[in-house]
């Protein structure tokens, strides 16, 4: 390994290094908010509703509802961190110091994507120990359900790169976190089945990326699946990849980051 590779390397693992640390440092903001948000909806929809619903697909409402709930918590504060962080750099002025140093575009990438992946996961993680003992029927294979929400949180970490390098307001930042983020859960078949929708709400339901990998995690879960389960994963997988490269593309060519 060359003194530049060396270099490259502490680089990207102090900038991620910075990344996580802030999350763990302001966690009242970055886990607690989306724990409690998981869990009330679980409360709502799981207790309230639960109490008529009873069953769906064969499953207690509330343990149809938890894989969803992770998905939305992954989905929300991955994209959210590293849409910030990278907004807030460029904001702030300090991107110029990054993209003058010797990372390479995807180096810089992986460090600001770190603290999105890691804030997603931890924030699940979280909200899977309150919600899981209760809510939980068992069946599925669990690692196949952490395969799901990693991916979920590589991705959406990745759009929310995008997200950062576009927006040059805060306007606009929570136009995408509004307008694409929250429909794309909400239609996600976290809260109902899709095929027990009539349409145009099936077909709608089944072009939403995020439903693949709710259905994903709830047959990881669960066992219960509408969609296979591998074809759902390479789909997420390659939109996963897509988008970091088209935000190391981005960051590459400096669009919206220099002056």
């Amino acid at each position: 390994m060359s003194e530049l590779q060396r270099l490259q390397l502490r680089g990207t693992a102090a900038l991620a290094g910075r990344e996580v640390r802030r999350v763990f440092a302001l966690w009242t903001q970055t886990i607690l908010p989306p724990f409690v948000t998981a869990l009330l909806f679980l409360a709502v929809f799981g207790g309230a509703l639960g109490s008529r619903i009873r069953e769906l697909e064969g499953l207690d409402y509330a343990s149809f509802l938890v894989p969803g709930l992770l998905v939305m918590t992954v989905v929300g504060q991955a994209f959210g961190n590293s849409s910030t962080s990278l907004f807030q750099a460029k904001n702030e002025g300090y991107i110029e110091d990054l993209l003058t140093s010797p990372l390479a575009p995807w180096q810089l990438a992986l460090g600001y994507l770190a603290g999105g992946f890691v804030r997603g996961l931890v924030a699940a993680a979280a909200v899977a120990a309150v919600a899981l003992p209760v809510a939980w029927e068992g069946g599925g294979n669990v690692g196949l359900a952490v395969l799901a929400l990693v991916i979920c949180a590589l991705g959406f970490a990745a759009l929310g790169l995008i997200t950062g390098v576009w927006s040059e307001s805060f306007d606009q930042h929570s136009f995408v976190a509004s307008i694409v983020i929250t429909p794309l859960a909400l239609l996600g078949g976290v809260f109902y089945s899709a095929d027990a929708l009539d349409e145009p709400w099936a077909t709608l339901t089944r072009i939403d990326p995020l439903y693949y990998l709710v259905d994903a995690t709830r047959g990881g879960l669960t066992g219960f699946h509408e969609s296979p389960i591998w074809i759902s994963l390479l789909v997420a997988a390659g939109i996963a990849v897509a988008a970091f490269a088209a935000a190391t593309a981005l960051v590459r060519s400096g669009w919206r980051l220099k002056p």
